[in-house]
């Protein structure tokens, strides 16, 4: 059964919030969730951008370090995408770089004046302990609140989905349950494998509209002051990095230079023992 929405004092069905969403021409998501875990393939949020958009934008196969922004027509509508860094699922956010933790909060600031949704990227059969909620929980704490009226749980998959199985998998990790009613009971399912089926991508898109319907329209919120202060702490961040990563560089040449001279030396050594033999 699909979910109502309550809007201050009336309630609106989800057929009236359709009608109210046909000529929604934009959209401005961001994808956010932890990196890939153990084995499994292509089932992080750059896959998942790939998918929406039907063209592979996002780089795949290895960790997204910063923003990145897609852009595409889809199914009529103007379809603008940030992917974000992940995070490691069961860790607290402080063991998550600095600069990992302002680019998750710089995302909202590249799709101006705010998104209108937030799909959070977990793969389909993932176990979610009570360690992955603390995580999941202190790194949502990067933006604000009102987060969660913004989001949809995304399940991502590389094979066909089984509603069943899904059911069942929730039943089974309360924290998972917990998450997706935080999350209004919104969620979806999506094979990355499977881009020839447009209905998985055009219901996502239509329960992104009707959480917008039941938002009243509205984006998320943001803060241009805050913007200003994340792009000096990010770019204080990045001078320490590349500080750092000169004073590296610069101590592997000498290494490679002390390693070279002593190989030479004995060479040197080894000829004189010969020439005396």
């Amino acid at each position: 059964m699909r979910q109502d929405y309550e809007i201050g004092e009336k309630k609106k069905t989800n057929s009236h919030l359709r009608r109210e969403t046909h000529h929604r021409s934009e959209m401005k998501i961001v994808l956010i969730g932890g990196r890939q875990m153990w084995d499994i393939e292509a089932s992080g949020k750059s896959s998942i951008g790939n998918t929406i958009l039907g063209i592979d934008i996002f780089e795949t196969g290895r960790r997204t370090a910063q923003c990145v922004s897609g852009q595409r027509y889809v199914y009529g509508r103007q379809i603008t995408l940030i992917d974000t860094p992940g995070w490691w699922w069961g860790y607290p956010v402080d063991n998550t770089p600095k600069l990992d933790q302002l680019e998750i909060m710089r995302s909202v600031y590249l799709c101006h004046p705010g998104p209108q949704a937030f799909l959070l990227v977990i793969p389909v059969d993932t176990v979610f302990p009570d360690i992955f909620k603390r995580s999941l929980q202190e790194h949502l704490e990067l933006f604000n609140e009102r987060l969660w009226r913004h989001t949809i749980v995304l399940f991502s998959t590389i094979t066909p989905p089984n509603d069943i199985s899904l059911q069942k998998h929730i039943g089974d990790w309360p924290d998972l349950h917990w998450l997706i009613k935080k999350c209004g009971n919104r969620y979806h399912v999506l094979n990355v494998n499977n881009r020839g089926d447009d209905t998985q991508v055009t219901e996502l898109l239509e329960k992104i509209e009707e959480m917008v319907a039941g938002n009243d329209g509205n984006h998320y919120e943001t803060d241009q002051a805050l913007s200003e202060e994340l792009e000096e702490k990010r770019l204080a961040v990045n001078e320490v990095a590349k500080q750092m990563m000169a004073k590296v560089q610069k101590q592997r040449t000498r290494l490679r230079a002390l390693i070279k001279g002593e190989f030479k030396c004995v060479c040197e050594i080894l000829r004189t023992r010969l020439k005396e033999t």
